[in-house]
């Protein structure tokens, strides 16, 4: 069974072998991150894994929050057979709507149904899309924050996963596009090395390199699965 990066680059190199032969003006590379994400989703749509997108955090600091207070996961992969998520906290909020009701006595936290996942039993995935070169006001140039955000993204999301307690399985999924076949795995390489001298829970990256049509400086994209020490 292909592995995760390999359903991926797969779906990534579909859409953009679909491009080329629709002779699209920019690739791949331009495309935003929310954007890009229902491409990677679609990545599963043969994998017996189920996959999610802009699912809310098990956890809350708050008792009962509103969606507007939560965050979300970009992306979450089911194990076999799972269809849905159970959310924990819209669990609870429901037990708590049944408070100064009729139904108090009886209620109960819903149990987690046969079709649902337990969110410790699913794997949860944070984003981030880093291009060498990227298009500014429609013109392409080099992308000066790029080192920033080489650290910066990945550091951010790896302390956000981190910090719930109901996430048992993540990770960082860093896609680059670069000019030279080696620069991405490179350049994340020696990024990870930084997260982790700073005590970052993230471990070293498993890595796919591939080819794209070159439009903006950009000629290959570098996909790395970066797990977390949770």
């Amino acid at each position: 069974m292909p592995s995760i990066l390999e359903y991926i680059q797969l779906g990534l190199e579909q859409e953009d072998h679909l491009l080329r032969d629709q002779h699209a003006v920019r690739g791949i590379d331009a495309l935003r991150e929310t954007e890009l994400h229902p491409l990677i989703c679609q990545s599963f749509t043969a994998s017996p894994t189920h996959c999610l997108r802009e699912v809310y955090y098990p956890s809350s600091p708050h008792e009962a929050p509103r969606g507007s207070q939560r965050d979300r996961c970009d992306l979450v992969l089911l194990p076999d057979g799972k269809k849905s998520l159970y959310d924990p906290v819209h669990a609870h909020k429901e037990l708590l709507s049944a408070s100064g009701t009729l139904f108090e006595p009886v209620a109960q936290t819903p149990e987690i149904e046969p079709h649902e996942c337990d969110p410790r039993d699913a794997m949860w995935i944070e984003i981030k899309i880093i291009p060498q070169f990227r298009y500014v006001d429609g013109v392409p140039g080099p992308n000066a924050k790029y080192a920033h955000e080489l650290l910066s993204g990945p550091g951010t999301d790896a302390i956000k996963l981190g910090a719930d307690p109901m996430i048992a399985h993540g990770g960082l999924l860093v896609v680059l596009f670069n000019e030279l076949q080696e620069a991405g795995v490179h350049d994340l390489s020696i990024a990870m090395r930084e997260l982790i001298d700073r005590d970052l829970p993230v471990g070293m990256p498993e890595m796919e390199t591939f080819p794209i049509v070159d439009r903006c400086g950009n000629a290959f994209c570098t996909l790395g699965l970066i797990p977390l020490r949770l």
